[in-house]
């Protein structure tokens, strides 16, 4: 099983290993969250109530979807000084611990916070559980996909409150960086501000969506009156998915779908 979790949803799939088949997804939207252990209370709410997740599952995994993490080479990468590596782009309080993430196909280590009172939640109700962050899970399945195409390419991954962008020239990884937005307009900024740095044409480079976002939205619209080349990231081909999926667009829950081919 694959869950995702943030600090105003929480969300899971489940996945049946012997016929690689997806069976279930579920999705809820948590308001008036604005502590961990708030949410911690109302997920362990949901866990202890939804009969879907009473069951015993043969691995299960979480991923952590928020944008304190921080990428680092190999070569710069210390295990003693992990804290102090995320400390230089994030505010880490004395009593928070830092764990990594190991990215093989960049060579590189994925810092990130997992909150206390998420981890002892988690650990209540499924013993020997994986975590990872979601932006290891997105970078490590784009490059995975999208490993044959050639040129330029940006990914832009959309959730409710925040971003991320990454670039992928062939099978390298040129860009990868997560931005908060409250408006459509300051997502186009700092989309167009990027490709002004790289020296991209969002008019030429493609641009592929993922994530929880409309054609019909303003973001959408906004997009579009600057990027030409748009278009929506498909599913995993390699799983088959239940009927219940039907009513679910392609491009939503990327990361979540992928999650069990970076974590298992």
């Amino acid at each position: 099983m694959s869950i995702q979790v943030h600090l105003d949803g929480f969300s899971f799939a489940i996945l049946n290993i012997r016929e690689q088949k997806y069976i279930a997804l579920e999705y809820y939207d948590i308001q008036n969250c604005s502590t961990y252990s708030d949410l911690a209370e109302q997920v362990d709410k949901i866990i202890a109530q939804q009969e879907l997740l009473q069951q015993n599952f043969a691995s299960t995994s979480v991923s952590m979807a928020h944008t304190l993490n921080t990428l680092t080479p190999k070569a710069l990468y210390d295990d003693a000084h992990g804290k102090e590596i995320l400390g230089f782009n994030q505010a880490v309080l004395q009593n928070e611990e830092e764990t990594s993430d190991w990215l093989a196909s960049i060579q590189a280590y994925n810092s990130y916070l997992i909150p206390e009172e998420l981890e002892r939640c988690f650990n209540k109700h499924f013993p020997n559980l994986k975590w990872k962050h979601d932006s290891s899970i997105l970078i490590e399945s784009l490059l995975h996909q999208f490993k044959l195409q050639e040129g330029e390419k940006m990914y832009l991954s959309v959730q409710n409150k925040y971003f991320e962008l990454t670039i992928l020239e062939g099978k390298k990884l040129k860009f990868f960086n997560s931005f908060s937005y409250k408006a459509a307009e300051d997502l186009i900024y700092y989309l167009l501000f990027t490709c002004e740095q790289l020296n991209l044409n969002p008019d030429q480079t493609p641009l592929i969506i993922s994530g929880e976002i409309e054609q019909d939205s303003e973001v959408y619209k906004l997009l579009y009156r600057y990027v030409r080349n748009i278009s929506f990231t498909k599913r995993n081909p390699n799983y088959k998915y239940s009927f219940v999926f039907d009513e679910v667009k392609e491009h939503y829950y990327y990361k979540l779908l992928n999650q069990h081919l970076c974590v298992s």
